[in-house]
């Protein structure tokens, strides 16, 4: 059995038809989706910017962290909750589409990069290490965090 017939029985499962059949289901949980990705985003584009140094300067860094923090996690649950309700709507479409699977490896090095290296940079503090090699981090984290977005207004363009 391959991992896609398993997300196409999940997909025949009775919330997950009503959410895709019903008029109003899946623009709920797009909405719910894009809201999540919206906070998700705003939270990452602060502790971004803090570390690169623009903005915010008479807060820690370290602080900001902590307190974007749950904010960050909730918008991530979301985000991910309401994405696998999306996508298992129907799998084999999204499976088919190659703008999908970059925003998933996207979505994974944007994961792993803001919970390993962006999290050892705002534990240290944006002075413990030089401003150039700070904006390089937080470009490359933005990079990533916004390219999950575009990927994903891809997938209604591109095949």
């Amino acid at each position: 059995m391959s991992l896609l017939s398993v997300f196409e029985t999940l997909s025949n499962w009775a919330p997950i038809v009503f959410v895709r059949d019903s008029k109003y289901g899946m623009p709920g949980i797009e909405s719910v989706h894009l809201t999540g990705l919206t906070v998700l985003l705003a939270t990452v584009l602060v502790l971004d910017l803090r570390l690169a140094g623009f903005g915010m300067k008479e807060y820690e860094l370290s602080w900001l962290a902590r307190q974007l923090k749950p904010w960050t996690l909730g918008a991530l649950t979301v985000v991910i909750s309401s994405g696998l309700l999306i996508f298992l709507g129907t799998p084999g479409k999204y499976v088919a589409s190659d703008p999908f699977r970059f925003k998933m490896c996207l979505l994974c090095l944007a994961i792993l990069f803001h919970f390993s290296v962006l999290r050892r940079f705002t534990s240290a503090g944006s002075n413990a290490r030089p401003r150039t090699v700070n904006v390089i981090v937080a470009c490359l984290s933005l990079t990533f965090w916004f390219g999950v977005g575009w990927a994903g207004r891809a997938i209604a363009f591109v095949p």
